[in-house]
């Protein structure tokens, strides 16, 4: 992505012209200069067109960096901002957190001296920064209704890749459902909508069958396809659900032990001893029970501990910042080093480069998801890579 204009908010003159000259070196024509929040702000409410670029100091006099990116906010600042501070790593990410809950586009944060290769590679991943996502279209219980009753659920399958061997060990299934205005509608409105209307279970149950049929698929062709389905924490509480999501998976001929269940775990605080009790039934019969979006939620090591999960699945809110951000990477390396600790297998979400690749291999994760290995693909998209033996260590540590 190529910047023309730039805002440098600084108040050290040195740093400024040092910004300049590699900013000017990175492809940008024009800079500009504000030596606090105060001059900034006057610089955007001038009348002029937003710089495309603003690096932006924390500790300054006059309106600090802090309260400049509250006004910026304030405002619907359009331009995308960097912030260059010598403040420690706990304040700049802060701060960059901040930005982004007040809706700013800010590519990342850096300590000071601000270097080449620094700024080089945040302006590169301006090119990487999706466009805000518009909020998904709302359930229509018809389709809803199709999805359980008349074949309108449909399972798309993402790899789940060994770390050690670059070979596809298994697959996390992920529910689309039919529409007539667009192939595939966002799934997440449907599974609220089942929630509140009490179909969840009934949701929960045709995706088994649907997607046990495509694994058994998979087994007749000689690959043995371990799989992964999300299951809602409200079907937790039904004492008959292990014995009917059994049912489930038994109308293709598979076994139970093919297949490992994701619990969200945002909501383990609120299990109690029914849900320890169908938890526990799951895995007699043979689930495996993956504790889904690690970390994003309340639960402490005794409630991990008190639930007979097999997988840690890492979020990829953690992964995809822990290269940048101290806390993230804290999170990723203590929930690593938590379930070796109590035998569980270690998942990483959102793996998408290289560098993310070799860090979680180096920690001893033991499967990861991504898109640098493969996005979520229809089932025979799928059935054409897992029949491949293709591995994907090369593509890794290329």
């Amino acid at each position: 992505m190529t910047y023309r204009s730039a805002l440098i908010v600084d108040d050290d003159p040195v740093f400024g012209a040092l910004a300049e000259d590699l900013l000017l070196d990175a492809g940008v024509t024009s800079v500009a200069t504000a030596s606090n929040g105060v001059e900034a702000l006057a610089h955007v409410d001038g009348g002029a067109a937003a710089a495309d670029i603003m690096l932006c100091d924390l500790n300054m006099p006059a309106h600090d960096g802090v309260s400049l990116i509250r006004s910026l906010a304030e405002r619907r600042y359009p331009g995308r901002i960097i912030i260059v501070s010598g403040e420690a790593d706990s304040v700049i990410e802060a701060v960059a957190k901040l930005a982004k809950i007040q809706g700013l586009n800010i590519l990342g944060a850096t300590r000071k001296p601000l270097r080449a290769e620094d700024l080089a590679h945040l302006l590169e991943r301006a090119a990487d920064v999706p466009a805000r996502k518009a909020e998904p279209a709302a359930a229509v219980p018809s389709l809803l209704d199709a999805a359980i009753e008349r074949g309108g659920l449909h399972p798309f399958f993402q790899a789940k890749v060994s770390m050690t061997t670059g070979v596809v060990m298994g697959a996390e299934a992920l529910a689309r459902i039919a529409t007539p205005h667009v192939p595939y509608a966002n799934p997440v409105p449907y599974v609220e909508l089942a929630e509140r209307n009490n179909r969840i279970d009934a949701l929960t149950f045709a995706m088994a069958r649907a997607v046990s049929r495509y694994v058994a698929d998979l087994g007749a062709v000689g690959v043995y396809l371990p799989c992964s389905i999300n299951i809602s924490p409200a079907s937790l509480e039904r004492v008959d659900f292990p014995d009917l999501m059994a049912e489930a998976i038994a109308t293709s001929g598979l076994s139970c032990d093919q297949f490992t269940l994701e619990v969200t775990e945002t909501r383990l605080v609120e299990y109690g001893a029914r849900a320890l009790d169908v938890m526990t039934r799951l895995r007699i019969k043979g689930f495996g029970l993956s504790v889904d979006d690690f970390g994003t939620g309340y639960s402490n090591i005794d409630r991990l501990q008190m639930y007979p999960f097999t997988e840690l699945k890492i979020d990829q809110s953690f992964t995809r910042k822990a290269l940048e951000e101290t806390f993230a990477r804290a999170c990723v390396e203590t929930s690593v080093r938590l379930a070796k600790e109590l035998g569980l297998k270690v998942v990483a979400e959102g793996v998408e480069t290289r560098e993310m690749w070799d860090f979680l291999a180096g920690l001893g994760v033991d499967e990861a998801q991504g898109f640098l290995m493969s996005k979520p693909l229809p089932p025979a998209e799928f059935k054409a890579l897992a029949l491949s033996g293709r591995t994907f260590l090369d593509k890794a540590s290329a």
